[in-house]
């Protein structure tokens, strides 16, 4: 069986950032408030680089459950794209090598970090480790108990292989039906929980993007997601986005591209899921209208859903081309 966001959550694993070797370092007081805001009974894993930040991080937290695993050299959060696929009896390891531009990381500093990663999967979850010979991130794993669907950048990145074996691949490791989805055309990252959260077995949060001309070809492609949805007889909750044509700072030397990434600003769909809690992504949108209309339309949709919701900023994140989903990982 494969555990889906909706399971029952005991543990939380993120990665705390202070003196990491990239620009996540300056999201540390970000994970402060995050960290605030996690129920205490949930059992709280951080994963940092050195000691000294693993001795703060005891002392200030002494009253929530927490564990800290240093992990010399680490400095990624995206969790849950790099540590694999929690099923009852292991995890399915893919190989985490994300293909969105040509900047400095490379296959050596990938092939790393998975073997880091693994460190996680034994200090944590402590189970075995199914090698998925795949590329896949965890953000492209959208999943009920039986039917999992994921953006057609699987077939992009294992282009060796046909899809009838990357789909039989997927149902052999997981026992899931692979339900492909030729992703959007404006959509570099290829994630899935970037427009798609099940919240129950047949009942599924999808965006809803305004009607403004830049997202054209990304409507067009939600109401594609939503026929789909509806014909796998899955109840279609509404959930407001608003996307900002916002890019993501980057060097690579794609230079017919306009931008590699965009950011994540106005994805209120990619929260972190708690059992009955939500800790919900708030924006600063382009309008002071916009900002207090889609901060508190989804506060009040998730309530009424039966669920408790907590609200943190997410600008300076989502400026990393994320979410609150993204840099998480429950079990």
């Amino acid at each position: 069986m494969v555990y889906t966001d909706y399971s029952t959550v005991q543990n939380l694993i993120l990665a705390y950032p202070e003196r990491f070797y990239n620009e996540y370092e300056s999201l540390t007081s970000f994970y402060d408030s995050l960290i605030d805001l996690i129920p205490n009974n949930i059992q709280l894993w951080l994963v940092t680089n050195n000691k000294a930040t693993c001795q703060k991080l005891e002392s200030r937290y002494q009253y929530k459950k927490v564990n800290t695993i240093g992990i010399k050299n680490w400095d990624e959060i995206w969790l849950r794209d790099c540590i694999g696929i929690n099923t009852r009896e292991s995890v399915v390891k893919p190989f985490y090598h994300p293909q969105y531009c040509t900047h400095y990381r490379h296959k050596d500093y990938f092939e790393q970090l998975n073997k880091q990663s693994r460190i996680i999967v034994k200090e944590c979850l402590q189970k075995k480790i199914l090698h998925l010979p795949l590329i896949m991130d965890g953000g492209n794993f959208s999943n009920n108990s039986t039917t999992v669907f994921l953006t057609n950048k699987i077939l992009e990145d294992n282009r060796e292989l046909s899809k009838s074996e990357i789909v039989n691949m997927l149902q052999d490791f997981t026992s899931l039906r692979p339900e492909i989805i030729e992703r959007s055309k404006t959509d570099t990252i290829g994630h899935t929980d970037g427009f798609i959260n099940f919240i129950g077995e047949d009942k599924v949060l999808l965006s809803n993007y305004p009607s403004l001309p830049f997202l054209k070809s990304d409507i067009d492609f939600l109401y594609t997601i939503r026929k789909r949805l509806e014909e796998e007889k899955f109840e279609v909750i509404d959930l407001y986005d608003r996307p900002i044509d916002e890019i993501v700072p980057c060097e690579c030397y794609r230079k017919n591209k306009k931008a590699c990434l965009y950011s994540a600003r106005g994805n209120y769909i990619n929260f972190l899921r708690l059992n009955r809690t939500i800790i919900l992504p708030e924006y600063t949108l382009p309008t002071a209208k916009e900002t207090k209309y889609y901060n508190t339309q989804n506060v009040e949709i998730l309530t009424n859903l039966g669920f408790e919701v907590k609200t943190i900023n997410c600008d300076q994140l989502a400026k990393m081309g994320g979410s609150l989903h993204c840099l998480s990982y429950t079990f």
